[in-house]
């Protein structure tokens, strides 16, 4: 058991240290790419049946969701930075509306940035517009459900904001964390779909 948890506790610190690599050497434009590739490793951490080979599966990850991650995370990077101006204008001209409509924006901008890069790494959608439409829809599902994701992020946050050598292991744990939650949302529409394993088309499954 001991040695079951220790080998799950490497992988985890490998995929950060993959992680790290990818984003920074890609001066931050490969971030997408890195944390779907993250999550993809970190749901395998997570099936303790199965042996994770952290860097071929990260690797893997990588290329063949790189496109798709990259758009999404240069589409929250354009919204994200006229949020960001909204948000001080108001607080500079003390509008108190345009601050509070700041804050719900940014609620559902973060959700979107928490729910993308694992839907992506567990899933294949034929296009952005699909895979925008399943993140708003799911993530929208189950507040207790986001609570707990946020709550992950924010736990990260301040393991890094207690010491910076604890980013070493940080995103790694978030990973990880958010996996085991975000786990039992997708598990439905894995059965939906008649397949249990990662990489199924997810187009058609959020139409109600």
């Amino acid at each position: 058991m001991f040695k079951e948890l220790f080998k799950k506790f490497t992988d985890m610190v490998f995929v950060n240290f993959l992680w790290l690599l990818a984003s920074f050497l890609g001066l931050l434009f490969t971030f997408g790419a890195a944390t779907t590739a993250m999550f993809r490793v970190s749901f395998q951490i997570l099936k303790t049946k199965e042996p994770t080979s952290v860097f071929q599966l990260f690797i893997q990850s990588f290329k063949e969701n790189f496109k798709e991650s990259t758009l999404v995370w240069l589409m929250l990077v354009i919204l994200g930075v006229p949020l960001f101006m909204m948000y001080h204008y108001g607080v500079n001209q003390d509008i108190a509306w345009l601050v509070v409509i700041s804050f719900v924006i940014f609620y559902e901008w973060l959700l979107f940035m928490v729910y993308a890069f694992p839907l992506i790494a567990t899933f294949k959608t034929s296009s952005l517009g699909h895979l925008v439409k399943n993140v708003l829809l799911i993530s929208n599902m189950s507040l207790w459900t986001n609570i707990k994701v946020l709550g992950s992020l924010a736990l990260v946050l301040l393991l890094m904001f207690i010491h910076s050598s604890l980013l070493l292991v940080a995103v790694g744990l978030y990973g990880v964390l958010v996996s085991y939650h975000l786990n039992k949302v997708f598990h439905p529409y894995k059965m939906q779909l008649g397949e249990k394993e990662e990489g199924n088309e997810v187009d058609e499954i959020l139409k109600f």
